[in-house]
């Protein structure tokens, strides 16, 4: 019984602070997860002629796992004439495609609609190792780069328990989280990956919705108010002061009449005359604008206004009014404002809070867990 006690106590991870004791409590995956360590990533489609590097030798093997094909260095195709899924494996690390090296395995699936899918499958901690540090710069204060590892590594794992029935589970861009491949990895994000293997955040056992981004601005928004859909207990919208450290925490631009015309022509309300903010969201979010024009007026929601700016709008946490210059948009923050700020995050490092202090921050009620296998 004793000899039982100590196994339990050692699922109870203790990391202590000073008097900051974080348990780490033992989550035990699904099925879907404990039969594949690795993780799905697309990185695009297939280009008829295909290249693969590699130092050494490259092995093919077909959608039954028998070997095809061996080849050293570099081997080519025209992927276009793939009608069954292939998979590419090499004796050292690092399968190349278009100058980028990739960890695991890389395999080409054809789809229905006649492109094949160029997909990198590789284990999860090792995905983290590119993704922490294309994410967040390397040298940033080792605490914000152990809560990004856990921010991304609970993403990633959510996503690969929704998306089983899919081809893919995350894509390589900022649609899903950043990825680069081997080029990106860096000693102190992998020590930071490392440093919190297999540890995620979970509210009521699940891994939860781990949304971040780069600066809040001050305040961060609540998913509904951006997505839709219920409300999150642990995604209040909470303020962040240490986001004035960070890129972007005010900005500003200029867009001038011809840029405006063009950019908001789809409104069909003629040469803009104005826009007027008619509501906010609790957090100071613009909700709904009004879009005066010599034809006619508009009324638009934020996030499709700034859908349709693109990156002269880099928050909804903004402001807009004409001027002789043309129209003058003022703003705080970069990105959807939901869940961690990347910069806040940053900040309180620097300020010496934990990775348990900064992510509770940003997700309340949450409890961190341990993938078992």
């Amino acid at each position: 019984m004793k000899r039982f006690s100590i196994i339990i106590l050692s699922f109870l991870i203790l990391a202590v602070w000073g008097c900051n004791t974080v348990i780490i409590r033992p989550w035990n995956a699904p099925n879907a997860l404990k039969t594949s360590e690795k993780i799905r990533v697309f990185l695009g489609k297939a280009e008829s002629d295909l290249m693969i590097k590699a130092d050494g030798v490259i092995f093919v093997y077909d959608v039954n796992d028998l070997l095809i094909k061996r080849a050293y260095d570099a081997i080519s195709l025209d992927a276009k004439k793939l009608k069954a899924p292939i998979r590419f494996v090499a004796d050292n690390p690092g399968l190349e495609y278009k100058g980028r090296k990739f960890r695991g395995e890389i395999l080409l699936q054809p789809d229905k609609n006649g492109n094949v899918l160029l997909i990198n499958r590789v284990p999860l901690e090792e995905y983290l190792y590119s993704v922490v540090p294309s994410e967040v710069p390397a040298g940033w204060p080792t605490e914000a780069l152990k809560a990004q590892a856990i921010c991304s590594r609970t993403y990633a794992i959510r996503e690969i328990l929704n998306k089983k029935d899919t081809a893919y589970d995350v894509e390589s861009t900022v649609n899903s989280q950043a990825y680069s491949g081997m080029v990106k990895e860096n000693p102190r994000t992998t020590q930071a990956v490392r440093d919190t293997e297999g540890v995620l955040a979970v509210y009521e056992d699940d891994p939860i919705h781990m949304f971040f981004h780069s600066n809040s601005g001050g305040r961060t928004e609540t998913p509904d108010q951006v997505w839709g859909g219920k409300r999150l207990p642990y995604l209040e919208s909470v303020p962040s002061r240490f986001d004035e450290a960070g890129d972007n925490f005010v900005w500003k631009e200029i867009l001038n009449q011809d840029k405006m015309d063009q950019t908001l022509s789809s409104l069909g309300v003629g040469s803009i005359q104005s826009v007027q903010v008619l509501s906010r969201t609790p957090s100071g979010r613009v909700d709904l604008l009004e879009v005066i024009g010599k034809q006619g007026t508009s009324k638009i929601k934020g996030k499709e206004f700034r859908s349709l700016l693109g990156t002269s709008v880099k928050s909804l946490r903004f402001g807009i009014k004409r001027e002789s210059e043309g129209f003058l948009i003022k703003g705080m923050g970069a990105g959807h404002g939901v869940g961690l700020s990347q910069w806040g995050s940053f900040g309180m490092a620097k300020q010496n809070f934990t990775y348990a202090e900064i992510i509770r921050h940003y997700y309340q009620g949450i409890e961190f867990a341990r993938i078992t296998r």
